[in-house]
């Protein structure tokens, strides 16, 4: 304790020319034994007391003597910060406390005493309420075994108020009480059971000793069934910390908990990762300290400090990393802030993030489009040397990353030829797409291959979205339908496969990519070209090696061949076990299938399901070289009379006006209902 803290300030003081006299009217006045004496400047001269008095009245010194002439002039002082102990080691009733030399308080024995009573007083009133508010029950008595204490949780254990039991023998009241043989052996006795109006009760019971001499006991009894909901709830407690300080570990953000003053007190694992700071660096500092000397530019804490409302923004870290933070006021029951919590992500680990689930994202969409188509292609139907001799060259490619062109007419099978290219390559576990460029509409074609940035067009996804090339990254892409490119399409496709880079439309940064091109059409290129409907340099970087796909007329060897894989594959599907008349076989043997194996496909198909019987003994032809008339019969619904005109309709008018989007207008329906119904019937959308 320090002397400015019971010293009575502003004391009075006599000065060197008050009287004897005088000092004794004060004395008599403010009922005190004496004050310092200053001088003019108000300096510390000395000390007059009653002592002083009476040794002048003793000495029959005059009265009307100024207090100098008998006042202690060697006083002992005390400073303000001074320990209170000092005054104890001076045989002074009386000290002045000075600072520079002049008196600002005085300190006397009967002060520091009153001050201890007072504080005994307190520490005394402190530990009966101490007592009185602990929550186990506490009896105690004294040496004659009379009950000296008995707090209010021992009212409420035993039922009984401490008026009642305060003085009584404690013996009377407590029949199987221990505390009668504690005070007679002084042998301390724990945790032993008592059972008490059907409770049972945890007791400690200890002598009372002073000066090695028993002068009571103690008992403290808790009620064991609590203990046990404490100790359950204690173990709840633990394990929902151990999983809470798991999960804040666990977090891939950082985690940053504050108090209300914007001191940190807790950062998980996650902050050093993302932010580059160690922990210890700012545990303990205020996030006033700490954007003051430049670790951040800003604090998202003192925002919701001053807001009591959540914050998000960037904040820019003194590592140079940018992170995303958001920051939420946490409050107590009485609805006073009592911690801020903020969480936070680099963002650049965010967009890297985000572009890889976009990359799944987009790879998963379209292999969902094409799972069906794909799952058919890696098993060929093979019955001729001419296919045979073109399968073994596409196997020995499929080791080479050089592009590959693949010509033929409609329905030859490029699709099966580019898949056999790709599952006998090095890149057979990285991901395959294909992508019709006749079914794409001409105003998206270009964002659909190249992606696009945020903000590039009206209409454009939030955040940009990958292109086709990026979604294709690592593996393989298959261009089908190359001719149907537009002109402005395909200079930005030399470029790509030029520099091996691709920049979204809107954006400035080109991506690197490494993507196995493989293209196909049923067109002429190379007349194309002389046309000038085809850029001659993309020509010769598409046509490095050119594969010729034989239509069916060609090998018609394989007809009887797909005719049965066909008609499995159909009855597979539909749960059927149909077949051809044999005489048929000579019908299909004949004819010159300008459909090629799709229409080869369309006919077995159509064939099943429209057949009543199990033996197919007609073919209903969809070539107009084959009349379009379908023979009816009452085993036929209007549903699949309705699918076989939209079906044979939609082939003959893409074959007539070869795009989707003058196929769409002639037959008065939108390119998007046109595009779904070719899906529908697997209608390749170039000519059919």
């Amino acid at each position: 304790m320090k002397v400015k803290e019971i010293m009575t300030s502003n004391p009075y003081v006599f000065t060197i020319d008050q009287t004897i006299k005088e000092a004794a009217e004060v004395f008599l006045e403010r009922q005190i034994d004496g004050a310092p004496v200053v001088d003019n400047q108000e300096k510390l001269m000395g000390l007059f007391c009653k002592a002083q008095l009476f040794q002048a009245v003793s000495e029959e010194i005059d009265l009307n003597q100024p207090v100098k002439v008998i006042m202690v002039n060697n006083v002992v002082t005390l400073e303000p910060d001074d320990d209170i102990e000092k005054v104890f080691t001076v045989n002074r009733s009386r000290l002045p406390v000075v600072v520079n030399g002049k008196v600002i308080g005085i300190v006397t024995k009967s002060d520091i005493i009153s001050n201890y009573h007072r504080k005994i007083n307190d520490l005394t009133n402190k530990l009966q309420t101490v007592i009185a508010s602990v929550y186990n029950a506490i009896i105690s008595i004294d040496i004659d075994g009379r009950i000296a204490i008995f707090n209010q949780a021992a009212e409420r254990i035993f039922g009984k108020k401490k008026e009642e039991v305060l003085g009584l023998p404690y013996q009377d009241m407590f029949i199987n009480g221990r505390l009668m043989e504690v005070l007679t052996t002084g042998k301390t006795i724990t945790t032993y059971e008592v059972i008490y109006n059907g409770k049972t009760l945890l007791s400690n019971v200890s002598p009372i000793m002073q000066n090695n001499r028993i002068i009571g006991a103690v008992s403290v009894f808790q009620d064991i069934s609590e203990l046990e909901k404490i100790s359950e709830e204690l173990t709840n407690t633990r394990k929902i910390k151990d999983e809470m300080d798991a999960v804040f570990e666990a977090s891939y953000d950082y985690i940053f908990i504050t108090d209300a003053e914007g001191r940190v007190q807790k950062v998980n694992q996650a902050y050093y990762r993302i932010t580059g700071i160690k922990p210890e660096e700012i545990i303990g500092k205020t996030m006033y300290e700490l954007v003051a000397l430049g670790f951040y530019d800003r604090s998202c804490t003192i925002e919701v400090i001053e807001t009591l409302k959540p914050v998000t923004f960037t904040q820019k870290i003194k590592t140079g990393k940018t992170v995303l933070v958001t920051g939420n006021p946490v409050f107590n029951e009485k609805g006073e802030l009592s911690s801020v919590v903020t969480n936070g992500r680099d963002i650049t680990e965010l967009n890297l993030l985000k572009q890889e689930v976009e990359h799944v994202q987009g790879i998963s969409q379209h292999y969902k489009r094409e799972l069906t188509r794909i799952q058919g292609l890696s098993g060929c139907v093979i019955n001729s040397q001419v296919m045979k001799d073109l399968m073994d060259f596409v196997v020995h490619l499929a080791k080479f990353d050089s592009a590959v062109l693949i010509v033929g007419e409609s329905g030859v099978g490029k699709e099966i030829v580019a898949h056999q290219i790709y599952i006998n390559s090095n890149r057979k576990n990285k991901q395959y797409i294909r992508i019709n460029c006749a079914a794409i509409p001409e105003s998206l074609l270009e964002s659909e291959l190249f992606g696009y940035t945020d903000g590039a067009f009206t209409g454009a996804k939030k955040g940009g979205k990958m292109g086709i090339f990026e979604l294709a990254n690592g593996g393989t892409l298959l261009l089908d339908e190359i001719g149907e490119l537009p002109l402005a399409v395909q200079a930005k496709l030399l470029r790509v496969i030029q520099e091996n880079e691709v920049t979204r439309i809107g954006g400035t940064n080109p991506i690197k990519i490494d993507v196995r091109l493989i293209t196909s059409t049923n067109r002429d290129i190379q007349k194309m070209v002389e046309n000038k409907q085809f850029r001659e340099d993309l020509f010769y970087r598409l046509n490095v090696v050119p594969i010729k796909v034989p239509p069916l007329r060609e090998r018609k060897e394989e007809i009887p061949a797909l005719v049965e894989h066909f008609l499995k594959k159909f009855n597979d599907k539909y749960h059927l076990n149909k077949y051809l008349a044999p005489r048929l076989m000579d019908s299909l043997m004949a004819y010159e299938w300008p459909g090629n194996v799709r229409e080869l496909k369309n006919v077995i198909e159509r064939a099943i399901v429209t057949s009543p019987e199990s033996v197919i003994r007609e073919i209903k032809w969809s070539s107009e070289n084959h009349g379009d008339q379908i023979r009816f019969n009452d085993k036929i619904t209007m549903k699949k009379v309705v699918e076989e005109v939209e079906k044979d309709l939609i082939v003959k008018y893409l074959r007539k006006y070869r795009t989707t989007r003058k196929t769409a207008a002639a037959l008065g329906i939108s390119q998007t209902t046109l595009c779904r119904k070719a899906a529908q019937y697997n209608i390749n959308l170039r000519h059919g």
